[in-house]
């Protein structure tokens, strides 16, 4: 008894994909006017994304309030990061934002983004610095930036309460040193011309000329201490405005401009269209004979 050889599964293989050929061969515009209207559409597609979105983002310096009269840095929540964050993407500052701008707060909802700046703080590197990105994505590009600018500057209105009291206060003391030391040398000029007059008098002994010299000059001379303390206090305070001004204030480090984002790119757009619209064509190619078969037989 002989046994049957088995069957040949490489040329079963070769007939099916040599039918699926001829089906595919036979209905030759289906996949080409699929691959047509894929690379048209696709490049439509990405050339619309592209021409319609921008990005805007506005960096700002949380500032590091410090104690007063000493270097020690006070913590404070309205500098953490985490809180600033939140404040950024909070309804009631979405919508006081778009309303400053002229935007619908669906248009800045779910698309503000917060990224703390990678910096160098307590002498590790790559830990977060009291620094923030707030970015925008929309359109239009004006009134993007425009977004991106007011959070900002919530932000920084936000962080510097106590700074900013603290400024002010250096600013006055400033003001009140200026005003003794003015009147200060006002009184050392007056001093000094009733000194001259006195001096100058004929009627008077050389006695009675050095004891009212003796007491001239000792008012001056406190005169002039009076001067040179306030002058190292006006040194010390002009110190301190300028460490708070410069190191414990927010700011907006660099103002958002509105650029355009970066979407997919018109070839590879259409190239993915293109292959879609391929493999689209090629199916109904595949399935036109069975569809067309069923409808008749239907």
């Amino acid at each position: 008894m002989s046994v049957a050889p088995p069957p040949d599964l490489d040329a079963e293989q070769e007939v099916d994909f040599g039918r699926y050929w001829r089906t595919i061969a036979a209905r030759w515009w289906l996949p080409v006017g699929g691959l047509i209207a894929g690379l048209v559409i696709g490049y439509l597609v990405a050339l619309g994304t592209n021409s319609t979105t921008y990005k805007a983002t506005a960096q700002v310096y949380l500032g590091q309030p410090l104690a007063v009269d000493a270097a020690t840095p006070v913590s404070s929540a309205p500098t953490s990061l985490g809180l600033v964050s939140n404040l950024v993407t909070s309804e009631a500052t979405v919508r006081a934002v778009a309303a400053r701008v002229g935007l619908k707060p669906s248009r800045l909802r779910g698309h503000i983004t917060t990224k703390p700046i990678v910096g160098i703080t307590a002498a590790k590197v790559g830990t977060p610095a009291p620094l923030l990105a707030i970015t925008v994505a929309g359109s239009p590009p004006r009134k993007v930036a425009a977004a991106a600018n007011r959070l900002a500057a919530v932000v920084v209105d936000s962080v510097s309460g106590y700074t900013d009291v603290k400024i002010q206060a250096l600013k006055d003391q400033l003001a009140l040193d200026e005003r003794e030391l003015a009147s200060v040398a006002t009184r050392i000029a007056q001093q000094s011309r009733q000194q001259a007059a006195l001096l100058g008098q004929t009627g008077l002994s050389a006695s009675e000329k050095l004891i009212a010299s003796v007491n001239f000059n000792n008012v001056l001379i406190f005169l002039d201490q009076r001067r040179a303390s306030l002058e190292r206090g006006r040194l010390d305070v002009r110190q301190q405005l300028s460490l708070a001004t410069d190191v414990e204030q927010g700011r907006i480090t660099t103002p958002a401009v509105a650029a355009k984002a970066a979407g997919p790119n018109s070839r590879t757009g259409a190239a993915v269209g293109g292959l879609i619209g391929l493999i689209v064509g090629v199916l109904a190619a595949l399935l036109w004979d069975p569809i067309a078969a069923r409808r008749a037989a239907a």
